[in-house]
């Protein structure tokens, strides 16, 4: 008798989570192409200075078991964080993401949160000729909604496609006047568009119908793509698995077979060119990784200013 209840207790527990954490399905969708050589074209099509560098900045991060953002990962943690990308360009830099006050790194589930480096992407985006996203997820935009309406010329800079110009206007209703117009070229679900000398994008509904991945080509000639959440890590790619259910699913609203095929396309991509360097969306470890992660300088954090003590009246 306790032998057959312990059984039925394993079973009760190990179907739920192999359901929720484990199973990568459905695995026969097909690869969704990424055309590099149109993303290329539409990169030098834009005239004037291509980007120099790239530098980042991680606002938050947080410990998580591997198998929530790669499914079948293992319980093992991995370190994430929300990421803001600076491309150091002659006339005017672009920012990839805009990171996102404490209470929405709390809200998101980041247990470590960096001020100073918010501070740092507050005043790249101040002085920023555009600002573009990989998605609408709030740490992503988060920072830029909070800085409307104060930063008037903030919305100005804004480069987006049109699912993502509709929910930054939700979060931020009375800014919507100072936001610039979403990117017509962007506004079909797998759209392609140019966006500035060296930079183009490409739109990967799945994670979130907003979500593109951003391609980057510096004045050297080293290429880059930006995942973003469509494989926020480096073992999305390897391994072409998706997000686990729970976290796919439960906690979000994604579509995991959309979000598979992108994932799919992007090895094919990575095994059809060796020299362009995917970039992950939130796998700082793979940042980190002297090896094969992007070698990006971190960007020096932002003194705070002190708070001064209250003085008696």
């Amino acid at each position: 008798m306790f032998t057959r209840i312990a059984l039925s207790l394993i079973v009760i527990l190990a179907v739920p989570y192999y359901w929720l954490l484990m199973d990568a399905g459905p695995t026969a969708v097909p690869p969704r192409d990424i055309d590099i050589a149109r993303l290329r074209t539409l990169a030098d099509s834009q005239s004037g200075p291509r980007p120099l560098g790239i530098e980042y900045a991680a606002v938050a991060a947080e410990q998580q078991p591997g198998t929530l953002l790669v499914a079948g990962g293992g319980l093992k943690s991995e370190e994430v964080a929300a990421f803001t990308w600076r491309l150091i360009t002659p006339g005017g830099d672009t920012i990839i993401n805009s990171g996102l006050t404490e209470d929405q790194a709390i809200a998101s589930g980041y247990g470590d949160y960096h001020p100073e480096m918010q501070a740092t992407v507050d005043r790249w985006l101040q002085t920023a000729r555009r600002i573009i996203f990989t998605s609408e997820e709030i740490d992503h935009v988060g920072g830029f909604v909070s800085m409307l309406p104060e930063e008037t010329a903030i919305g100005a800079k804004l480069v987006a496609n049109p699912q993502q110009y509709e929910y930054i206007h939700a979060l931020a209703p009375i800014a919507g006047e100072m936001l610039a117009p979403p990117v017509a070229a962007l506004a079909g679900a797998a759209a392609y568009g140019a966006i500035a000398p060296g930079i183009a994008a490409v739109r990967t509904p799945g994670h979130l119908a907003g979500s593109q991945m951003i391609y980057v080509r510096l004045q050297n000639g080293r290429e880059f793509l930006f995942a973003g959440d469509s494989a926020p890590m480096r073992r999305n790619v390897e391994w072409q698995r998706p997000r686990s259910r729970y976290a796919a699913q439960w906690r979000g609203h994604e579509d995991r077979a959309a979000t598979l095929a992108w994932i799919k396309g992007l090895a094919r991509l990575h095994e059809r060119e060796p020299g362009l360097k995917l970039v992950y969306g939130h796998d700082f470890g793979w940042i980190k990784d002297p090896d094969d992660g992007p070698r990006f300088a971190p960007a020096p954090a932002t003194a705070l200013l002190a708070k001064q003590p209250a003085t008696a009246p």
